[in-house]
């Protein structure tokens, strides 16, 4: 892409860097990022499972058991076997869906726009200083004299500069540190908050939106299936649909001609480590595939960033 000028105020025109999009290299050479998103969240769920797992049949630290192992098999109204069967079908559905919506965005992460971006953050800090002295006004600060303040405090605090002392070395390492590369026409504390926004404070948001909005819809609609009976132990959709032979097919796994909603995941009373997905494929499909579908949607989550948010930990 060729330089642009961004206009951010009549009388300061700013050049933007250009900038080339490539494809990010893949963190394993035979599978790609995209895949490997879809496979990391299962190994993830099914590794923590299997250590909780083991750790049950192994009967350790029996002493901050709430059950006891007789239990499992008195009170589940499901085996275990049932339960994983269920489990496996459920993530055989979403990864085929992942697929499925991937094939359509052409989904796939690219970098060399990172300069173009800080540029960008740059000046709209530089746009956005000049509300700092309308905004110090508002809580009754004075902007001028606050300025004369800081600039008497920093000409104090430089005079050790050629004396050799500490303060001295600090201070070069970060002016040569600001200094770097190129400006494009904005000033070196400009540049280093918009590296700050770019690199650490946008991810977090992101992250932070993607978190916020997936808890509070597993919440929600979680509290509503327990709080309302007809959502509680209404009939699940397929049975709508009346396809009989998929329901047939599916009976063998989700118990769905006897199932409703929630309380299908409520047949196990006392929790087996990788019984977190036992649900119809109604839930499933409302609380987990739609939640988390929306929640990359908003945030714009890269493929990467959204490794580390997918993993389905139970």
């Amino acid at each position: 892409m060729a330089n642009e000028t961004l206009d951010f105020c009549p009388w300061s025109p700013y050049t933007l860097p250009s900038y080339t999009l490539k494809p990010v290299p893949r963190l394993l050479p035979w599978l790609s990022d995209f895949h490997l998103s879809l496979v990391l969240p299962i190994a993830a769920y099914w590794f923590m499972s299997l250590i909780f797992y083991y750790i049950d049949k192994k009967d350790y630290f029996s002493q901050y058991r709430l059950h006891t192992p007789e239990e499992f098999k008195q009170r589940n109204r499901v085996t275990a076997r049932e339960v994983l069967r269920s489990v496996l079908l459920q993530q055989a559905i979403q990864t085929a869906l992942g697929l499925f919506i991937g094939y359509v965005t052409v989904a796939g992460d690219f970098y060399g726009k990172e300069e173009y971006d800080v540029a960008i953050w740059a000046g709209r800090v530089h746009q956005a200083k000049d509300a700092v002295p309308w905004a110090l006004a508002f809580v009754g600060v004075d902007a001028k004299t606050l300025g004369y303040q800081l600039e008497m405090y920093t000409a104090s605090i430089q005079r050790p500069t050629a004396e050799g002392k500490p303060l001295a070395f600090i201070t070069s390492m970060v002016d040569r540190y600001l200094n770097h590369g190129p400006t494009y026409g904005f000033t070196a504390w400009e540049l280093l908050a918009a590296k700050v926004i770019h690199w650490i404070l946008e991810p977090a948001a992101r992250f932070g939106i993607a978190i916020f909005f997936s808890d509070s819809w597993q919440y929600f609609w979680h509290r509503a299936m327990h709080s309302n009976k007809w959502m509680y132990r209404m009939s699940s959709l397929l049975l709508f649909l009346r396809i009989s032979h998929l329901q047939n097919l599916l009976s063998l796994t989700m118990n769905i001609r006897k199932g409703n909603i929630h309380a299908h995941h409520h047949k196990i009373y006392i929790p087996y480590a990788f019984g977190a997905f036992y649900n119809t494929l109604t839930e499933a499909f409302l609380l987990d595939t739609i939640g988390t579908t929306l929640s990359l949607m908003l945030s714009g989550l890269t493929i990467r960033q959204a490794m580390c948010f997918g993993y389905e930990v139970p």
